[in-house]
């Protein structure tokens, strides 16, 4: 019963079904004729819709295939026939994955063969991929067309759910203790909070639509699909961090420090991090006056919602060139009495007018010097909700810092032209290079199945003088084992801006615009290859001697 279900479903539905995979086609050439720079910008902005018509439509779809045995109303022909519910339940499951996900699959898979990458790498993405929006768009839109009788009807239903949703997160935004849903720059073990958060979708839309097809309560069902996307919001946003960092660990298994210590280093001078006259951004760009002004204002704001300080630490024992990332830098503050007056990984502040909020972690990351031996200085910025910090800055205190520290490694440098390059780069996918429009950068673009590294050095060099530029530092920790920026397509696009040229004059760059026909980029990847736990203590200290200054945003 089953097959004669879903092929009765196939003579209706083929052409919804075609023109989802015709759009997911379109996708994919798309991203081809786009090519490393996303370059005309015109095809770029009219065709950048047609990815979320392909989520669409699979919604669309699936909500379509359901109703053809609507479950909602009473008087169904199906229901005096005997259909046994499971049978309608799987045969509807079965037309969503071989007439919509498994050509998607194929689709992707032909648009990275094509792309020269990898056929066994190829696959590996492509059913990644595809169990996502398996689990993502098919499932839901399922349990959307169980608990609705028509298209119209599931319209309303889910722009009245996506509202109230809208509501309530603006409300618990506004009401909860920003905290509570976690200090926000932990970043390589997001993945951990986003697939909590799917298997709760996967597991309730699974009950959602055994207990439609077995009983038919739609009410009762819809009550249960509601509860499923909240529970799954909230594992996603209030997953506590401390949870998230031991899963983590216990995923890569114990770990000693090799010999790498910290301490704090009260004779250590700040020193500044970016060049004479200049800030930059993470991708390089230097940032207009208009921009320091909001950025400088923006940090007023904070300021008078959380105290800054920073303290000034040295690291010895870190091989040369190696990279130590603070996955998460929890401080404890204990008065010289013995009482504990505070203990946090960082602070957050309400945003204007009260809605939203922003959080701010205790940061630490350290780039060993090149001297094998010599210890590396730095600082660790500590954030404090202001009414502590203000209440004891001026008190001597006892602090402890507990870290959970990340050493990476550099892999072997990768070149290429700063002009006219174009090569296959291990771990960065398929790259070409340019001038932009202004003379004043070069444009790094590559195409990649399964993302860039998430921990790069990137230098401009002139090889005939060996002169180099800054090097920029970019490092987002990623240590899901799915690296993915997003599920647009089967192939991403990545660029960076590299600039060798600054027309105001304030800066200076050793590669300038004489040599740049000549120059090359040099790359360097990072990866993780130890993680380990070590606490700095600090006996005696006044918080209001180390305030970060107001200005300092970079």
């Amino acid at each position: 019963m089953i097959w004669h279900i879903f092929k009765k479903d196939v003579r209706l539905l083929w052409p919804m079904a075609l023109a989802v995979v015709v759009t997911a086609a379109l996708c994919a050439v798309r991203t081809t004729m786009l090519g490393y720079f996303d370059q005309p910008p015109v095809l770029d902005r009219l065709t950048a819709i047609l990815p979320y018509l392909v989520y669409l439509g699979i919604a669309i779809v699936a909500v379509s295939v359901v109703h053809q045995e609507a479950l909602s109303g009473p008087e169904e022909d199906w229901l005096t026939r005997p259909i046994r519910r499971s049978d309608l339940a799987w045969s509807k499951v079965l037309f969503m994955l071989l007439m919509v996900n498994l050509p998607l699959l194929l689709i992707d898979v032909a648009q990275q063969v094509a792309l020269h990458f990898p056929l066994s790498v190829s696959v590996e993405v492509a059913v990644c991929r595809a169990l996502v929006v398996v689990f993502v768009f098919s499932l839901p839109g399922l349990v959307l067309g169980v608990v609705t009788r028509s298209l119209i009807d599931a319209f309303v239903f889910g722009i009245a759910a996506a509202i109230g949703f809208m509501f309530l997160v603006l409300l618990a935004t506004s009401v909860v203790n920003p905290g509570v849903f976690g200090i926000g720059n932990q970043a390589g073990m997001i993945w951990i909070s986003i697939w909590a958060a799917g298997l709760v979708t996967i597991i309730g839309a699974a009950t959602t639509l055994a207990f439609q097809y077995s009983a038919r309560r739609t009410r009762l069902a819809r009550g249960i699909g509601l509860a499923v996307v909240l529970v799954a919001m909230s594992t996603l946003a209030a997953l506590p961090k401390t949870l998230t960092l031991r899963i983590q660990e216990s995923l890569w298994g114990s770990a000693n420090s090799g010999g790498i210590t910290l301490r704090f280093n009260p004779a250590y001078q700040y020193a500044s991090s970016t060049m004479e006259g200049t800030q930059a951004y993470g991708n390089g760009a230097v940032i207009p006056a208009a921009a320091i002004a909001a950025r400088a204002a923006e940090m007023a704001r904070i300021g008078k919602q959380m105290g800054s300080i920073r303290l000034p630490v040295s690291l010895s024992g870190l091989p040369s060139g190696d990279v130590l990332i603070a996955d998460r830098a929890a401080v404890r503050i204990v008065s010289m009495s013995g009482n504990v007056l505070y203990e946090g990984a960082g602070a957050c502040t309400r945003g204007i007018s009260g809605v939203g909020s922003a959080c701010m972690d205790n940061t630490l990351h350290m780039l060993a010097g090149a001297i094998e031996g010599s210890d590396t200085p730095s600082e660790q910025r500590l954030y404090l909700p202001i009414s502590l910090y203000e209440r004891i800055k001026n008190d001597p205190v006892r602090v402890e810092i507990m870290y959970a520290l990340t050493r990476l490694v550099p892999q072997p440098s990768q070149t290429i032209a700063a002009i006219g390059g174009q090569r296959s780069l291990p771990e960065m996918g398929s790259c070409a290079t340019r001038m932009d429009d202004d003379a004043d950068e070069i444009q790094l673009g590559c195409l990649t199945n399964v993302d860039v590294p998430f921990c790069t050095n990137v230098v401009l060099e002139d090889p005939q003088t060996n002169k180099r530029n800054p090097a920029f530092h970019l490092c987002r920790p990623n240590y899901g084992p799915v690296h993915r920026e997003g599920f647009e397509d089967a192939v991403s696009h990545s660029s960076l801006s590299i600039p060798f040229l600054d027309r105001s004059g304030l800066a200076h760059y050793p590669v300038g615009s004489a040599a740049i026909a000549r120059a090359r980029i040099i790359l360097t990847v990072f990866d993780p290859v130890a993680h380990f736990r070590t606490t700095v203590a600090i006996p005696n200290i006044r918080l209001g001697d180390w305030q970060m200054p107001a200005d300092s945003g970079s």
